[in-house]
């Protein structure tokens, strides 16, 4: 979800200005978020009443909270790293920013296929990079996977964000480890071909642009839909109702997906605390809650999506890609930036 370029957001307890609440405290956890606190906070409060213990939240965008962790090392007084992409939590890994954690539950909890194989990060939901088309002008059976989206015949009609934003390029990611460079390279120049515009604004404003008739289909992220299903604007309503979306999928391969995860930072200071949150982010009722409030999947396959998830129909997704997308984003930037995505 988007914010707005400020500095970091810091809820409950005005942590960074304090770095006193960084020492261990048997009744607190300190985490850093990529969601807003309104997203967060049913979460927060559902913990808090569970277990007694006090979350003290900083939100900010997903790369600034990554170079405060890098800039303030183990001075850090974050416990536990909430961000989204596989690609940033890898990159955490690497950085030696976070730290395995041992959980019998969250073993359990979480398909191995979405959970790093050293335990150093853990899936909380699933994000759908899924196609949108405009109702009055588009047969939704004439588009089934991303593939339909070279044909000729959507020359001048679709919409896209800029390809190098990481959604775009995890998708691309995904391409060449499921079909290969030649079948990706193939895809991204017919695909910038059929372009209506030149890539601007983020996916909800190509899903408004195919609302408004500046194209006829997009690719966004699923979630974007949900939240202009809610919005308190009527306009931003209205487009939720003049756009369908499909989950594109072939005979053996799913909906392209990408995580939003949580790490325990290699700093942290109430140790037992972060691991009791981020184990309490996978149960039931934390997993209802992301459904509900952030209109993401639950990592869980076993859990019921809400009912508005349920009414856009079945997501077959794409899991076994996701501990693979980050070696591809090299190659994926390079296809991108060869063919002017």
């Amino acid at each position: 979800m988007k914010k707005s370029a400020s500095t970091l957001t810091v809820i409950t307890i005005m942590t960074l200005a304090h770095p006193m609440y960084s020492i261990a405290n048997d009744n607190v956890v300190n985490v850093y978020s990529f969601r807003q606190a309104e997203l967060i906070t049913p979460l927060i409060n559902e913990f808090t009443n569970k277990t007694g213990i006090k979350v003290n939240l900083s939100s900010g965008k997903a790369d600034k909270l990554m170079q405060r962790l890098i800039n303030d090392g183990d001075n850090s007084f974050a416990d536990v790293l909430l961000t989204v992409d596989v690609a940033r939590l890898e990159k955490a890994k690497r950085l030696n920013l976070i730290q395995p954690i041992s959980s019998p539950l969250l073993q359990t909890n979480i398909p191995a296929a979405l959970r790093d194989p050293d335990n150093f990060w853990f899936g909380l939901s699933l994000r759908a990079r899924a196609i949108f088309y405009a109702k009055n002008q588009v047969n939704p059976n004439e588009i089934t996977s991303y593939q339909d989206l070279t044909a000729k015949k959507w020359q001048g009609k679709i919409c896209s964000r800029q390809g190098s934003h990481f959604y775009n390029v995890s998708l691309i990611a995904s391409f060449i480890y499921r079909y290969g460079t030649s079948w990706t390279q193939n895809w991204v120049s017919n695909f910038v071909n059929n372009l209506a515009m030149r890539p601007n604004g983020g996916d909800r404003d190509q899903l408004r642009k195919v609302a408004k008739g500046e194209c006829q289909v997009a690719i966004a992220n699923s979630y974007y839909y949900g939240a202009l299903s809610a919005s308190n604007k009527e306009s931003d309503r209205d487009v939720y109702q003049k756009v369908g979306i499909i989950f594109p999928k072939t005979a053996t391969i799913g909906t392209h997906i990408n995580i939003s995860g949580a790490a325990l930072t290699k700093s942290a200071k109430n140790k037992v605390n972060a691991i009791k949150f981020i184990e309490f982010l996978t149960t039931n009722k934390a997993q209802e809650i992301y459904a509900n409030s952030n209109y993401e999947y639950p990592i869980n396959p076993d859990m019921q999506t809400s009912q508005l998830l349920k009414s856009w129909g079945k997501l077959t997704a794409d899991t076994n890609s996701v501990l693979q997308l980050t070696q591809y984003h090299p190659q994926a930037k390079q296809i991108i930036k060869r063919y002017s995505w």
